[in-house]
């Protein structure tokens, strides 16, 4: 879920720094400037740094390679949106911030060496209705932390624009992480938007520049997802309300072990529903008693809260329909809808969604 206000890196211990690199990914063949993503991973991995590197969906489609690779070697994947899209422009002027992240999703998520997309605005461009929108697609949220901010940056694109070298970059770098002591640190492996840019960055000589003197004055590392504060929202369970499309809501009965109705006038103790994220578009529902929300025989019937665990029943497909509205698909094809004369959640809907499959969801 997307907070209002942008993450950072102030939680971390004094002398504790967690590398960042935005844009990429990249390479340029043969010697000289130019991006080099993986060079940059794989030094890095050679000094025991696992660092993030927040890519752009449409340079990561083009580079699957790099991202297994930097999996493998401990590195950290995270979402920077598809086109490098500057998120409150794009939501004024019709853009698609949804689109953005889940176009990227697509691409990234299967390297993500974490069960949580990491996110990061182009520009660190961000507000709260951005929150707001992102959080209203169960698709583009679940599962997700951001906006991840960071707290030290001494603009290293700016200095592969003006034809700065890598040293004196690199003692910029130095001043900057001195004056703040502790912190998440902005890098670009690549530039998203100015091919110029592009073609002259040298971040990897930057980095061999950089990291020795950062060692040898006692400077420790942390990969992001071991930021303590971003820790702890990561912790957080995501708990929905589902209101269907008579006005109820989905209500475990006894708070779940048995049938479920859509029958709840508002939300009390029994509605409120825990969504586990199981792998790319799948969850599974809980009940606040732990039990799981489950289609009996796998679709067709009845649904009950009486899931121990979840096995071949209990996984849906989400499917967002945007304006906090969702379906869910079980295995067997059949959506969850409900009876209009028992108000029973039932799973008999077969191939389309229609009025009684579509459940609003709110966060409790």
């Amino acid at each position: 879920m997307y907070q209002a206000a942008p993450v950072s890196g102030q939680s971390l211990p004094p002398g504790t720094l967690s590398l960042t690199f935005d844009d990429g990914p990249g390479q340029t063949e043969g010697p000289g400037p130019g991006p080099r993503t993986l060079e940059l991973g794989q030094y890095l991995a050679g000094q025991g740094i696992r660092a993030t590197f927040f890519m752009v969906g449409k340079f990561a489609s083009d580079l699957p390679d790099v991202m297994i690779q930097l999996e493998q070697l401990g590195h950290l994947v995270g979402n920077h949106t598809y086109d490098h899209a500057n998120l409150p422009d794009s939501l004024t002027f019709g853009g698609d911030p949804v689109g953005q992240v889940t176009r990227t999703d697509a691409v990234i998520r299967n390297w993500i060496d974490s069960p949580v997309v990491y996110m990061r605005p182009p520009y660190g461009a961000w507000g709260p209705e951005v929150a707001a929108t992102l959080n209203a697609n169960l698709t583009a949220s679940l599962s997700h932390v951001g906006p991840i901010n960071w707290d030290i940056d001494a603009g290293d694109w700016d200095c592969w624009r003006g034809g700065a070298t890598p040293e004196s970059c690199a003692a910029g770098y130095l001043k900057a992480i001195n004056t703040a002591g502790r912190g998440i640190v902005l890098m670009h492996d690549c530039t998203a938007d100015q091919d110029v840019v592009k073609r002259a960055n040298r971040t990897l000589e930057l980095i061999q520049s950089l990291v020795p003197v950062l060692q040898q004055g006692g400077y420790q590392f942390a990969r992001l997802d071991d930021v303590p504060e971003i820790v702890a929202l990561t912790q957080a369970p995501t708990r929905i309300a589902l209101r269907a499309t008579n006005g109820l809501y989905m209500s475990p009965q006894g708070g779940g072990g048995g049938p479920v109705l859509v029958n709840g006038p508002a939300v009390g103790p029994w509605e409120p529903i825990t969504v586990e994220d199981l792998y790319v578009g799948k969850v599974a529902l809980r009940s606040t008693n732990g039990d799981y929300i489950s289609p009996q025989g796998g679709g067709g019937a009845d649904v009950l809260a009486n899931g121990p665990m979840v096995g071949d029943w209990e996984p849906l497909d989400l499917i967002s329909l945007g304006g906090n509205r969702v379906a869910f698909r079980s295995i067997t094809g059949h959506f969850l809808d409900y009876d209009l004369a028992t108000a029973r959640l039932t799973a008999t809907s077969w191939l389309t969604i229609q009025a009684q499959t579509i459940f609003t969801f709110e966060y409790v």
